[in-house]
């Protein structure tokens, strides 16, 4: 387990209570009242996420440029009630935006936190065990205090390493993800619902350049699957999911990955990640989450257009609805899904194919 400083803003505290309790039960190093900036020092030694929120529009925004400006970790902002998630939200490192009244946001903030989720009733005992999670080693967890275990993140690996963990040859199934604001929390839990055995994850998350090594090891924590940033070619195999290096688009290219110059003002671009991997035809799931704008709607519509599967978040769960809302428009046929189902659906097409 990778030991976790969550900042907690006063505002943020008010608007969820029990949030600092919820974490604290979970395993998180809790830091109350983000007055200024909070400690550089104890967020680098652990895996910093801030949460913080605002009384209104400007208070929210005021916070939200300090900390981004001072945290080297993700920020997660609670929008106070009647705030919609807008442009001037998304700054640098904001990589959740979350309605104060959003269903079970303790859990999402758990989850983007990387600590394992415990519940009151089946907590461990004091030096007993704590219950492995999937793809982690036995005794792996890190006391609060403890130096952190850096978390495997691999660049550009040679052909011989194709194998991979799921298994040789070529996966069986190969999902591509846009993503981008509120979408994080819910590719996690896709991938962390989903065996990685036999399948390739191909994300595009939008995300400034600095922040994306931090997101490759936090997605292989919270997901369970190994993670491979892909700068330089990399053979597609199994049982990973792939993220672009910052600043760069991820696009498949036969049976290669390559990080590509970003070609539009969303990088890495889900549509030319979704357009590069409609080449599988069947054998390619797309799937459309969360956020701000069109981005997607095209690759989207070219692995339908292939006989692909195609998937979206359904806009009424993502906190910006744009993105599913553009790729329902481009393709209505592509199938609108809550989180939960759109890992049952995924699971449910590759059992069909088998």
């Amino acid at each position: 387990m990778t030991a976790v400083a969550v900042v907690l803003d006063d505002h943020a505290l008010a608007a969820v209570p029990g949030l600092d309790a919820a974490l604290a039960r979970a395993g998180a190093l809790v830091m109350r009242a983000f007055q200024g900036s909070p400690n550089p020092n104890l967020l680098r030694r652990y895996r910093g996420v801030a949460v913080i929120g605002g009384p209104d529009r400007a208070g929210l925004v005021a916070r939200l440029e300090r900390a981004t400006a001072s945290v080297a970790a993700p920020v997660i902002g609670i929008l106070p009630p009647g705030v919609a998630a807008s442009p001037e939200l998304r700054g640098p490192g904001v990589v959740d935006l979350v309605p104060a009244d959003a269903p079970d946001i303790a859990g999402r903030i758990i989850l983007m936190a990387s600590v394992p989720v415990v519940s009151a009733a089946r907590a461990p005992r004091p030096g007993a065990e704590r219950p492995e999670r999937r793809g982690e080693p036995s005794g792996a967890a890190a006391a609060p205090g403890a130096p952190t275990p850096p978390v495997r993140v691999r660049g550009a690996e040679p052909p011989a390493a194709a194998a991979g963990p799921g298994g040789g040859g070529a996966p069986d199934d190969v999902i591509a993800i846009a993503s981008s604001t509120g979408g994080v929390w819910v590719l996690a839990a896709l991938l962390r619902a989903l065996p990685a055995r036999g399948r390739a994850a191909l994300v595009a998350q939008h995300m400034e350049a600095e922040f994306v090594p931090f997101f490759a090891e936090w997605l292989e924590g919270a997901s369970g699957w190994r993670t491979v940033l892909v700068d330089g070619p990399v053979p597609l195999a199994p049982g990973a999911a792939y993220v672009a290096a910052g600043g760069r688009d991820l696009v498949l290219d036969g049976a290669v990955l390559r990080g590509a110059p970003s070609s539009s003002r969303f990088v890495p671009s889900g549509d030319r990640l979704l357009a590069s991997a409609s080449g599988l035809g069947s054998r390619a799931a797309g799937v459309v989450l969360s956020g701000m704008g069109q981005d997607g709607a095209a690759g989207l519509a070219e692995i339908a257009r292939a006989g692909g599967t195609a998937l979206c978040q359904a806009p009424a769960t993502a906190v910006v609805p744009s993105m599913p809302e553009s790729a329902l428009r481009r393709t209505p046929g592509a199938l609108p899904l809550t989180p939960p189902a759109l890992a049952a659906a995924l699971a449910a097409r590759r059992a069909a194919a088998q």
